[in-house]
């Protein structure tokens, strides 16, 4: 089984879904990341973390995962779901040709995000199946609609390990984005009757 994980930041999928990215890799699946941008960026006349940084980050983390890595090096921040960036996802898409794609919710309220789910739902229109993740602690009016949870029970220390690895992120934040997470988990867990989870929304899944 291919999978592809998008992602608009370096962090996004390790945050979102890198549990079920760690329980592909055990079962032997091919996992593929797709960041989209160089995730560097100045607001209000500070400078966060660099391309540099960033990227070095991402590679780390994908080589923990087993996963092979694709970045579009696009700009942050000004992302929109034109039928252009639709494309450049759809080129990436056709070369991977994955059984089951996994990215952002486009009603996130991170502008990134949104742009992202909503181009690469488009992009992935004849995969067979495509799933939404949460990326952190965003609030989404379609969270409560997450209808497939993935029991990360096993994988929840690697997962925070994953996290950590982003510290040009996690240190502005105070690591405290890895505590939401694992908390966020723990709840989603609770509702199957397991410690972890992660959830998603099915936007179609293709039974063979």
């Amino acid at each position: 089984m291919k999978v592809l994980a998008i992602g608009a930041h370096f962090d996004d999928i390790e945050l979102g879904c890198s549990g079920t990215l760690l329980k592909h890799k055990e079962q032997g699946d091919e996992v593929y990341l797709l960041v989209i941008t160089h995730s560097s960026y100045c607001k209000d006349g500070e400078f966060y973390r660099s391309a540099e940084d960033a990227k070095n980050e991402g590679v780390k983390s994908a080589s923990k995962l087993g996963a092979k890595m694709i970045c579009l090096e696009k700009d942050p921040l000004v992302l929109l779901p034109t039928e252009e960036f639709v494309l450049d996802i759809e080129k990436i898409v056709k070369k991977i040709n994955p059984d089951r794609v996994y990215t952002h919710q486009p009603t996130d309220t991170h502008a990134d995000h949104a742009a992202v789910g909503a181009a690469s739902i488009r992009a992935c229109r004849k995969c067979h199946e495509v799933f939404l993740y949460r990326s952190n602690w965003y609030i989404m009016d379609s969270s409560p609609n997450d209808n497939f949870y993935v029991d990360i029970s096993g994988y929840i220390d690697e997962k925070v390990e994953l996290i950590k690895i982003f510290e040009s992120e996690m240190k502005k934040v105070n690591y405290t984005w890895v505590d939401f997470v694992k908390k966020q988990n723990e709840a989603a867990g609770a509702k199957i009757f397991v410690q972890y989870a992660e959830t998603f929304h099915i936007v179609k899944m293709f039974w063979k």
